[in-house]
């Protein structure tokens, strides 16, 4: 941290960021490259007993949304202590998070869009279909035009749910004891756009994503705006809880 005494004001909170982000890639690299192993070794395992008609980077990429939310909230919770003790002020770890948030969300939508681009290529090779759970069926991603565009929106699904996980993660530092009750909000809202955006059941308890029923008719471009606007709304709301935090020491 005495590197940050270095930079001048205006920089260090993009330095920050920008180093938060690939200290936080670094330290998961094990994690991510194991799941990257797996949701391709996996369909061969189960080739072995079974069809292979679902794509297991969906999976794969599913879990990735809860990961970012973990990554957030906890990287935010642990940080906020040692950060500003270091110096920093708290609007300078606001903004830092931001550029954490959108770096980490990129990448990791990076990664998951050329993963299920790979496996394409594998399926096809495999002469396996490459399909989808909807709520109900299976649904076959039919083209590679299908494949990207399915992909593609990854990256903001991400950036949702690293804003709802920092708004939470300030929260819970912020009123310890009742700040995580900010989840019983915040989820079914972005479980629900995420429902409504892949027509899937939502990654995790099914019954948080009901409000996704009042957004059948909304179209994919009304969802898509829906998430920004709630991406953005999460994000301010994790500053605004993050510079109200008053200076404690934590307790052992």
């Amino acid at each position: 941290m005495s590197s940050l005494a270095n930079l001048s004001l205006p920089n260090r909170r993009f330095a920050l960021g920008l180093g938060l982000a690939g200290e936080g890639l670094k330290y998961f690299r094990y994690w991510i490259a194991a799941a990257v192993v797996l949701a391709f070794l996996g369909p061969l395992a189960l080739s072995l007993s079974t069809e292979i008609e679902l794509s297991t980077w969906f999976y794969t990429a599913n879990v990735g949304k809860w990961f970012t939310a973990f990554v957030a909230g906890g990287f935010l919770y642990a940080l906020v202590p040692n950060m500003i003790a270091a110096g920093l002020t708290r609007r300078e770890l606001s903004a830092a998070m931001g550029v954490f948030g959108l770096l980490w969300s990129i990448a990791i939508g990076v990664l998951v869009f050329a993963g299920l681009l790979v496996e394409r290529v594998f399926y096809d090779a495999m002469g396996w279909t490459q399909g989808i759970q909807l709520n109900d069926t299976i649904t076959t991603l039919g083209s590679w035009g299908e494949t990207a565009a399915f992909a593609a929106v990854y990256p903001l699904m991400y950036l949702a749910y690293f804003a709802a996980g920092a708004a939470i993660g300030a929260a819970a530092y912020r009123w310890e004891g009742s700040g995580w009750l900010l989840l019983v909000p915040v989820l079914p809202v972005v479980f629900s756009l995420d429902n409504a955006l892949y027509d899937t059941e939502p990654f995790g308890p099914g019954w948080m994503g009901f409000l996704g029923r009042f957004m059948d008719d909304w179209g994919r471009a009304a969802v898509l705006a829906a998430i920004v606007a709630v991406a953005l709304v999460l994000a301010v709301a994790a500053r605004r809880i993050l510079i109200d935090i008053p200076l404690r020491s934590k307790k052992a």
